[in-house]
């Protein structure tokens, strides 16, 4: 059996109300020589039944069943390396892509000879909960084509030119060489780390924008981040929530994420390879972030030290 060109990663926990739409809408793709592996973390409502009916019916479906939850991060990463296919995607339970998502996305990258590109992403169609059209959200990579600090500059940098593309992080769920993804840091275990994903995939290469409205983002009340924010009491509370979300075993500390953010894009210009001059560059790049930040990042230190010496 040859192994597929393109893998899809889905993670999943709890996803019933919305997995068969998801899944679904994958295996309606107009480009049909994929893998799609569905990993649950050990869930306890009808996610394993949906997903074993759905591999019955097609040979390009797998299902694997963790016995027990080993965190969002875990999956994310875990179905990255389960899978074989020259290019990846992540595919989130509660999301649809139009039928023609993979075969524009692929058709970019194969066009991309010279593998200049680390991913091709459309642009987004808000949905809500129950699928009707929200608007699109704007994330074009505007300097695309550029050098790496110039990418960069435009994920991180200061100006309005900064906001919507690592925002919401919605390229991160385009199609992405493996070969990118294999020397990044993946998803890791505290809120935000695809942004700092973003950074590392961007540094190595170009983002391809598709101009359809493809892939279609689910706004609704079960959602991480805003079931997080419905039930905390303080920004800090939902940094804590989300962290547990990531990786269940970090029990209650606080993640820290613009430090760890900081830190990982400073991590991220320093070790990608890229000339002399483009380093620096994106060193600088890097260096201006932390300093516009400065605040936060004493105000993150303060709740760190806090929780040090906080009785257990």
């Amino acid at each position: 059996m040859t192994k597929p060109l393109v893998s899809i990663g889905l993670p999943v926990w709890n996803g019933e109300k919305y997995l068969a739409c998801a899944i679904t809408s994958i295996l309606e793709q107009s480009f049909e020589d994929f893998e799609l592996l569905i990993a649950d973390n050990a869930s306890t409502d009808r996610t394993a039944e949906i997903a074993r009916e759905f591999c019955a019916k097609d040979p390009r479906v797998r299902y694997v069943r963790h016995a027990s939850n080993i965190g969002a991060a875990g999956n994310f990463n875990y179905v990255f390396h389960e899978t074989t296919g020259r290019y990846f995607k992540w595919a989130a339970y509660d999301d649809m892509l139009a039928p023609d998502f993979l075969a524009e996305t692929t058709a970019a990258l194969e066009k991309d000879r010279a593998g200049r590109a680390a991913l091709a992403y459309p642009q987004t169609l808000l949905i809500d909960q129950e699928g009707a059209p929200l608007g699109l959200y704007d994330a074009a990579m505007r300097r695309g084509g550029q050098a790496p600090a110039t990418r960069l500059d435009e994920l991180i940098g200061p100006g309005d030119h900064t906001s919507s593309l690592i925002h919401m992080c919605f390229p991160v769920f385009g199609l992405i060489r493996r070969s990118a993804l294999e020397t990044s840091s993946l998803i890791s275990n505290w809120p935000r780390s695809d942004h700092l994903l973003l950074v590392e995939l961007a540094l190595k290469g170009d983002f391809l924008e598709i101009e359809r409205p493809l892939f279609l983002r689910r706004s609704h009340d079960e959602g991480s981040v805003i079931s997080a924010e419905k039930t905390a009491s303080s920004g800090t509370e939902v940094e804590r929530k989300l962290a547990a979300w990531f990786d269940p075993k970090r029990g209650k500390r606080f993640p820290a994420t613009n430090i760890r953010l900081g830190l990982g894009y400073l991590r991220a210009a320093l070790v990608t390879p890229m000339p002399v001059p483009q380093r620096a560059r994106a060193t600088a790049v890097a260096l201006g972030w932390m300093r516009r930040h400065w605040r936060i990042l004493g105000g993150e230190l303060k709740l760190v030290l806090a929780d040090r010496i906080r009785p257990s």
